[in-house]
């Protein structure tokens, strides 16, 4: 968890094109169609970078140390480069932490997955204990199955619920066909009640950012959008928890993110939520306090500025789609002044919780 005050600023994007399958590029090549537009924009060269935090899974890249494959794309040959295992969001977390503690100035964030080169299945059951639960030959599928039954059974939420809110996320992708709940509920069953199409597909995806801190933005004259806060929470492997249907950590990490910048969750203008499968949306949102029931689904539904570009559900990769999602809300704040609160998460179920706040001003908007 990490406050940053006026100290970190985001002053360039990028992102790749995501797609089902980009055979075209290899994970170094995808990873620089994210890298290069961002040192562009920011008006810098890969030479002025003094370190980098990147975002990457060892199992999707299929190598022991996956920030290998873009170690010199990001400037570790010079400088520092340091990994997370979990979603990009996380990343900028890390590197504003440095930036907050006066270590560093200009670094570079940076998210990667590609996911066609891979067995999902192979490669999610590597989560699960190896001497008893990978004897039944799970997924994360199996247990968002688990999950699901257990929301349902509340009587709060129904798959229709869940069928309408991913069909609102596909209507705002620029990357997958749009689809209808009806058509979601009438995908063949995945893992009950789960249907094929309440999973977010598998992507080939990258984005990137050039953060710096208050004083090498003013040295490079360069608009930004300041990182108010940010906040991480991890809960319990899912066999331990109490419940499955609840993520009470994720509203945790919220409040204290909130807390730190001085917001109420009133104060933010634009929310993206991204999740892997439809029903999580629900789970967040409930415990985000967005509402409940029908009213929650509603808004979920209707609202323009909750999951503005459709989140992960519309077409993100996982360990990207929280980055993404930073990379999107930071183009529509630099049009307008306003706040923006991203979601991510990562693990099993909804194990870990992932919160970035951004702020933009009507002085760096008219920059």
């Amino acid at each position: 968890m990490a406050r940053t005050g006026k100290q970190t600023w985001i002053i360039g994007l990028g992102e790749a094109r995501s797609a089902p399958k980009r055979d075209d590029l290899a994970i170094n090549e995808l990873a620089w169609e994210a890298i290069s537009p961002a040192l562009e924009d920011a008006g810098v060269a890969l030479s002025q970078i003094t370190g980098a935090a990147t975002a990457s899974q060892d199992f999707w890249d299929g190598r022991t140390i996956s920030s290998m494959n873009v170690n010199e794309l990001v400037g570790g040959t010079t400088g520092s480069e340091a990994k997370v295992a979990a979603d990009g969001a996380q990343a900028l977390a890390y590197a504003a932490a440095r930036i907050a503690d006066d270590d560093q100035h200009l670094n570079l964030v940076l998210a990667h997955a590609k996911e066609s080169q891979g067995d999902p299945h192979a490669i999610e059951i590597a989560a699960f204990d190896p001497f008893f639960e990978r004897q039944l030959d799970p997924d994360e599928t199996v247990l968002a199955g688990l999950q699901a039954q257990q929301l349902y059974a509340t009587g709060e939420f129904t798959p229709q619920h869940a069928a309408e809110v991913l069909a609102a996320c596909r209507s705002r992708s620029e990357v997958l066909e749009h689809i209808t709940a009806e058509q979601v509920l009438a995908s063949p069953l995945s893992a009950s009640p789960l249907h094929e199409l309440d999973r977010a597909p598998f992507i080939d995806a990258a984005a990137a950012l050039v953060v710096c801190s208050d004083s090498m933005r003013q040295a490079l004259k360069a608009g930004g959008v300041r990182v108010a806060a940010t906040s991480s929470r991890t809960s319990a492997y899912w066999s331990q928890r109490e419940s499955l249907h609840e993520a009470p950590l994720a509203g945790q990490a919220a409040q204290e993110a909130l807390a730190l910048a001085g917001w109420s969750i009133d104060d933010v203008d634009y929310m993206e939520l991204n999740t892997p499968y439809s029903t999580q949306q629900l789970i967040v949102a409930k415990a985000l306090g967005l509402g409940g029931g029908e009213e929650l689904v509603r808004r979920l539904r209707s609202d323009a500025a909750i999951n503005p570009s459709g989140g992960w559900l519309a077409g993100a990769a996982g360990g990207v789609a929280g980055l993404r999602s930073v990379v999107r809300m930071t183009r529509l704040l630099r049009q307008r002044p306003s706040r923006a609160l991203i979601y991510s998460t990562t693990g099993l179920c909804l194990q870990s919780h992932h919160i970035v706040l951004l702020e933009s001003s009507a002085e760096e908007v008219s920059r």
